[in-house]
């Protein structure tokens, strides 16, 4: 019998190793790890880790891992999103686990050295050089690496063939970060037998040419901004006529070189002036207009005949003149291009004007969703801000007087807020006089607030409530001040002001500030009680909003604040209202969007894929995967025209919340048992119950889909209970608050565990003998 139980433990652990390796082998993948920094060397907030097109992972105090990735050759992607919104892109060979640290404003140089088209044999006589660090070393199965080097500096590879004749091959070039197009920037193939040219292409006074297209007849390569090219892999011994163009027209005399080994630099200055016109640029890129005639401008370049304006492929007008006016017959959505000529050649310049003509629509709305204004804030004691203002709707709300009051929803946002800080502000569509502020601090900062309730009555010599923006009469009017700031922080005063004033309101006012120059009204805020002017504010039509304010009651420990506009949008697409780059940390979220004047419905896209079609202006996304989203919005117009709307990116990154014991936090029991029950979540969802005794070795006490357990054989003393959800999909939350059950052993207790494991005991060598005699009986 001992024989037969050794031989059926044998084929068992043969069969499970067997089963075990064939899994291995079918499902055999890596994991990517490291660290990520920021350019001040310090661990780098949240960035995005993606490998090819798989879903990323989002780094966690500075760390991430990067699982089930397949053998072979890969591109991967670091997202600094929270520290420069800055990429790097890189090739990477994984054949093992690996560990990759990334730096923000630094990328590899990887490479990979060949002969007859195959990974050159291990060698330390064929050696890759970067020659700016000294750096040395041999290659290993023909790949290798350098770095991580600044972004933006040159470098020069030079690899040398000491393993096959001693021949030289060289690279220079610019480090680059990479882009969604361009994957492996610096990522180069070195061929035994072939060499490089590269160099600087300057005009006549030195300056680099942009854009150039620098080819031979095997390889071509584009100047960047520097004027930089690199010409690749071309054979040496052979004879090279190398070509310079730019806009289709030869700025170089041909260029006949022999390509050998060694250094390949290669400058070029271009000799040939072609005097080919240089590009008309319209006044402006988008024009939006009622139904009417539009005048179209533009500023002609040097050595220009004439233009020629092309509405889509159409001819619209050809002459010397630098306008043309288009009458529309109905509402859409036009495009126009502009071609300078003279008798060298033509030019189209390749930036369009876009000409959007709005139906006729109701103008009984100052500001519609989607609007918004840049203001710079200058704070006395000095302060710098730079913030902007987005209309996302109307409320009626009570302002500091108890009046309901029509305003416009203003999103605020600062480019030093932190993640999740918010703060909003209603507005008076009437007056524009602010009624009501709201600021929230970042949770992970502090639960501070701020929040601001103003009431603004302007009345003239009579009493009547007054407009002052459609004020145009010389006498004066009054205003009755009064605001209230609540300041959520404790222990901090909030503040109070009720003031009556002396308004003088000025038409025809010139101002100049950072966005241009306007012509205002002009409101003079003077303090009664004191003299002192208290407000200063312009106020521009075609803004259709405040063009700069002094306000010498800020609210605040500052003694003044000057708003003043930098520049603002009215929109001639579809807008979203949900913010760009948001990140959702729950799996059902709302896409929101302004109503669009004209449209009859909208389409929205998700990653190119239509997800809404209707006359709503927001949908509900359910049960999302975390990864990256791409919406893009669309109007189709009463007339059959669509209008594409602008796109947003964001984030779906679901946090799976703890379930929360209903049990009570302490407890005290007599028993080795004990019921624990916690709140259910949504889903198909396991559950695991982790016990963590006092003296003992922590255990699992339950995996399944029940929120409540019986838990046995408790250890005597205190015993710490946490419990975890994962969802179908993989996602787990932490673990929950800690519970802590007490076990008092009693003597009554001891005596009847003691009598149990007997009468146990008892059983169980009952049961041995009458199975081990079964046994012996049906051998025999």
């Amino acid at each position: 019998m001992r024989i037969g139980i050794l031989l059926i433990s044998i084929l068992l652990v043969s069969f499970i190793s067997s089963v075990s390796t064939s899994q291995d082998t079918e499902q055999q993948t890596f994991t990517l790890s490291g660290k990520v920094f920021s350019s001040s060397g310090l661990p780098a907030n949240s960035t995005s880790i993606k490998v090819d097109s798989m879903q990323s992972t989002w780094s966690f105090n500075g760390t991430y891992s990067f699982e089930g990735i397949t053998p072979g050759e890969h591109t991967v992607r670091a997202y600094f999103m929270n520290d420069g919104h800055t990429v790097v892109y890189r090739k990477i060979t994984v054949e093992s686990d690996m560990e990759l640290d990334w730096y923000e404003g630094k990328n590899w140089i990887t490479f990979e050295v060949l002969e007859d088209g195959m990974n050159i044999p291990d060698s330390e006589l064929n050696t890759v050089e970067l020659i700016e660090t000294s750096e040395n070393i041999s290659t290993q199965s023909g790949r290798g690496e350098f770095g991580p080097y600044q972004i933006g500096e040159y470098f020069t590879l030079v690899t040398y063939y000491g393993g096959i004749d001693h021949s030289t091959q060289s690279i220079h070039f610019r480090m680059e970060a990479g882009s969604s197009s361009e994957h492996g920037p610096n990522d180069f193939h070195f061929n035994h037998g072939k060499n490089s040219r590269y160099g600087f292409l300057n005009d006549l006074f030195g300056n680099p040419i942009e854009g150039a297209l620098v080819s031979s007849s095997t390889t071509s390569s584009i100047t960047n901004s520097d004027g930089f090219f690199l010409l690749q892999n071309l054979d040496v011994g052979s004879i090279q006529n190398l070509s310079v163009s730019k806009w289709g027209y030869q700025i170089v005399d041909p260029i006949s070189t022999e390509i050998t080994d060694g250094q390949g630099w290669l400058n070029i200055t271009s000799t040939v002036e072609t005097n080919l016109p240089d590009y008309a640029n319209f006044t402006t890129q988008i024009i939006t207009s009622p139904l009417e005639q539009v005048t179209i401008d533009w500023s002609g370049g040097a050595y220009t005949d004439f233009y020629s304006l092309y509405l889509g492929e159409e001819l619209v007008y050809r002459g010397e003149r630098e306008s043309f006016d288009f009458l529309p017959e109905k509402a859409g959505n036009y495009e126009f291009n502009i071609e300078s000529t003279n008798s060298n050649g033509s030019k189209i310049n390749p930036k369009d004007l876009q000409v959007i003509i709005l139906p006729n629509q109701s103008n009984s709305d100052l500001w519609s969703p989607g609007m918004s204004w840049n203001y710079s804030l200058v704070s006395t004691p000095e302060f710098y801000q730079n913030k902007t203002y987005t209309s996302i709707g109307s409320e009626t709300i009570l302002d500091a007087f108890g009046n309901n009051r029509s305003s416009y929803l203003l999103r605020v946002s600062d480019e030093e807020y932190e993640d999740g800080e918010k703060a909003l502000r209603w507005v008076d569509s009437e007056s524009l006089m602010t009624i009501h502020t709201f600021w929230a601090d970042a949770p992970s900062s502090s639960s501070y607030y701020q929040e601001g309730f103003l009431g603004w009555n302007f009345t003239d010599s009579t009493g009547m409530p007054v407009n002052p923006l459609h004020h145009f009469g010389e006498s004066e009017l009054n205003l009755h001040f009064n605001r209230t700031n609540i300041i959520g922080v404790p222990g901090h005063p909030n503040g109070y002001d009720d003031t009556s004033n002396s308004v003088i309101v000025t038409h025809g006012v010139e101002l100049t500030t950072a966005a241009g120059s306007f012509i205002t009204t002009h409101l003079e805020i003077t303090d009664n009680s004191d003299g002192i002017v208290s407000w200063e504010m312009w106020y521009n039509e075609t803004v259709r909003n405040w063009i700069k304010i002094i306000d010498r009651l800020p609210g605040s420990h500052s003694d003044k604040v000057v708003r003043e506009l930098t520049s603002f949008e009215v929109p001639i697409v579809p807008q979203f209202i949900t913010e760009n780059n948001r990140i959702f940390s729950d799996d059902n979220f709302e896409i929101e969007w302004a109503q669009f004047p004209g449209a009859q419905r909208y389409k929205l896209t998700q990653n190119g894929q239509v997800v809404y079609l209707g006359e709503d202006s927001r949908i509900y996304l359910t049960n999302i995967q975390d990864g990256e989203y791409n919406f893009q919005i669309f109007a189709e117009m009463t007339t059959g025209q669509i209008i594409h709307g602008e796109n947003i990116t964001v984030e779906v990154f679901f946090v799976l919340d703890p379930p929360v014991f209903l049990s009570n936090s302490h407890s005290t029991i007599n028993s080795d048992q004990s019921i624990v029950a916690w709140s259910p979540v949504e889903g198909r969802v396991t559950y695991t119950v982790l016990v963590m005794p006092e003296d003992g070795q922590s255990y699992e006490a339950y995996h399944g889909y029940e929120n409540q357990t019986l838990l046995e054989d408790l250890d005597p003393g205190i015993n710490r209970i946490r419990v975890k959800a994962t969802l179908e999909n993989g996602k787990a939350s932490e673990f929950s608050d800690s519970i802590f059950i007490t076990f008092e052993k009693s003597d009554d207790n001891l005596s009847f565990q003691s009598t149990l494991s007997t009468l146990l005991m008892l059983v169980f060598v009952s049961r041995f003998f009458n199975i081990r005699r079964n046994k012996v009986g049906n051998i025999t």
